[in-house]
Order: C-alpha cells, then sequence, then structure tokens
C-alpha cells in the first residue's frame, strides 16, 4: 500500500518522519514543541556530532513552493552548524527535484540519498510495518481501509457514508488513549469505555472497531446481547461493538436482573475464544450506579476490562 500522507497534518507527518526515519538509522530523534523549529523538526546528537532532521509536508504543493521553503530555510541550517541534514517531505520528487534540492541546502547535506520523498517514505513504511501500524491515521484514512469500513459498518448503520467516514478520521487526533484501550482489549478480548458526556467514548470506540476492520476482522454492532449470542462464531475473528450498553438496558433493579447476568455471560463468551474482541461504551455514573446494584457488573473482574477517559 502507497501512501500519499495527504490525510496527515504537519505535526503528524512530522512524528512519522522521526519515528521511520530513526528505525532506518537506528537513532533516536528528539522531538520540540510546536512553534517556529529553526530548521530543526528532530535532532540525535551522539559524541559531540548533530543530525537534524527536517520535515516539509507539501503535498499536493508545485514543486517551487517546496523549492522557496528550502530557499529560505538554508540560512538557518547553516546556522545550526550540523554535521548531517536529513530532509522528509510529502512532495513526490524527480531526480532532478533531489538534486536542486542538494544544491539548495549546501554542505550539511551528505548526499541526495538524505532527502526523503514520499515513494522512500512509502519503502521504509514496507520495510518497517510496525511503524506504520503505529500511525494509526495513516492506515486508517487509506481509500482500501476506508472501503472495508463503510462495507462493514453500512450493514449496521445504513445512514453512515464515505464522506462522514472520512471526516471523523481527518479530525481525529491520536492518543495514548487509542494504545491503552486497545492494549486492554488485546489482554482481555473485552474493554468497557467509560466516561462523562461528551468526552469521545464512542470516537474511540468507533476508531479501535476501524482498526479491527482494517485488519480483516468481521464488524457486528449489536443493539442487544442476543444479537451478540446469535452472531459470534469461533472460527471468525469477530469485532462486537455495544454503545451505551447500559442506556439500552435501563437501570432499574428488575431490568438489571434480567439482562446483566446476560451481559456477564457474553463477556465470558467472548472471553473464551482467541477470535472475539467486544467494545462496550457507557457514561461512566450511569456504570458505577449499575455496578452499585447488579452483582455481576459488581464483580472486580470487570474492572480490568474498564478503561476511563
Amino acid at each position: 500500500m502507497a501512501y500519499s500522507f495527504t490525510n496527515l497534518s504537519p505535526p503528524e507527518f512530522e512524528d512519522l518522519a522521526r519515528d521511520l526515519i530513526g528505525r532506518e538509522l537506528e537513532v533516536r530523534f528528539e522531538a520540540f514543541c510546536q512553534g517556529p523549529d529553526g530548521g530543526l523538526d528532530g535532532r540525535h546528537a551522539s559524541g559531540g556530532a548533530s543530525t537534524i532532521l527536517q520535515a516539509k509536508h507539501y503535498a499536493g504543493s508545485a514543486f517551487a513552493t517546496l523549492k522557496r521553503a528550502m530557499i529560505r530555510e538554508r540560512s538557518s541550517i547553516d546556522r545550526l552548524a550540523l554535521d548531517r541534514y536529513i530532509l522528509a517531505t510529502s512532495r513526490r520528487l524527480s531526480p532532478q527535484n533531489k538534486s536542486a534540492l542538494a544544491k539548495i541546502i549546501g554542505p550539511a547535506l551528505q548526499s541526495e540519498g538524505d532527502i526523503f520523498s514520499p515513494d522512500d517514505l512509502n519503502t521504509l513504511l514496507r520495510k518497517y510495518p510496525d511503524v506504520d501500524k503505529a500511525h494509526i491515521k495513516l492506515w486508517l484514512s487509506s481509500s482500501a481501509v476506508l472501503d472495508r469500513i463503510i462495507r462493514a459498518a453500512t450493514h449496521f448503520f445504513t445512514t453512515m457514508s464515505r464522506a462522514e467516514v472520512e471526516a471523523k478520521v481527518r479530525v481525529y487526533a491520536p492518543n495514548a488513549s487509542f494504545k491503552d484501550a486497545r492494549d486492554k482489549l488485546e489482554a482481555n478480548h473485552v474493554v468497557i469505555i467509560s466516561g462523562p458526556p461528551g468526552v469521545g467514548k464512542t470516537t474511540l470506540a468507533e476508531m479501535l472497531s476501524y482498526a479491527y476492520i482494517a485488519d480483516n476482522w468481521e464488524f457486528i454492532a449489536i443493539r442487544s446481547l442476543d444479537d451478540g449470542f446469535a452472531a459470534i462464531v469461533d472460527s471468525k475473528k469477530q469485532v462486537f461493538f455495544f454503545d451505551d450498553f447500559l442506556g439500552k438496558v435501563g437501570l432499574d433493579q428488575r431490568a438489571l436482573a434480567s439482562k446483566d447476568s446476560d451481559i456477564a455471560k457474553f463477556i465470558k463468551r467472548v472471553g473464551a475464544t482467541k477470535n472475539a474482541r467486544f467494545i462496550l461504551t457507557t457514561r461512566a455514573h450511569i456504570f458505577e450506579e449499575a455496578r452499585r446494584i447488579s452483582e455481576h457488573l459488581g464483580d472486580q473482574r470487570l474492572d480490568i476490562t474498564k478503561y476511563s477517559l
């Protein structure tokens, strides 16, 4: 799969360039806060020698625009008095383009091989698939993955359009919550995402679901536990999604008495197969109240599946 990188913001492209080129060179590049960087998007210093990485996110721009930007950067590069300068850009380059940039950058560039074009970055992504996997917006918004998401999701949510999914992915800001929730989901096969209204529970749950869809898991959004029991098949890789599950059960003691044991049974059922994952969301105060009045939801073993936002 070849990426154009157009879906990444400039800071996200910088993060990717640091991770990817750092892996290739077997070094760690320091990262710095956003703002005027003086030609410095990543730095590695060792034994008195310094290597500087700069990322220029110019996907879709004319080469002349990138060229002008690099002419402006030349004085900053010279002031840094560095040993090695590396440029990563999302603007596609010809051999002639690389030669032109090399002349602009000057002696800090050891070779044209230290100018990484999108084609070079895609080669490294194929070489280091774990880096690809770590940058979720990169692969989540690729055309092939979006097509899989749309096919899977529209079966359950007929009003969902490609534009809506693309918009969600585009504005999603990846953070530690995605990795933490996914780690918990992989460890226990179940994750209950709880938090106050508007904090992003459903968005996080959807992004987790999309990640599994991208890995060719069958996506099943359920509106009742009966849906889950009817659909689960041990031989299939399936990810179940139950949004606001307690809001659909009800908090009165009678409703919980008839449903909470089913929740516990389905969680146990999912945990018994290596091919199932179960993502649930709920408002924090409702979950805590339900646990107070429910024997099954109050089970301390559920604590390890809970992820709070």
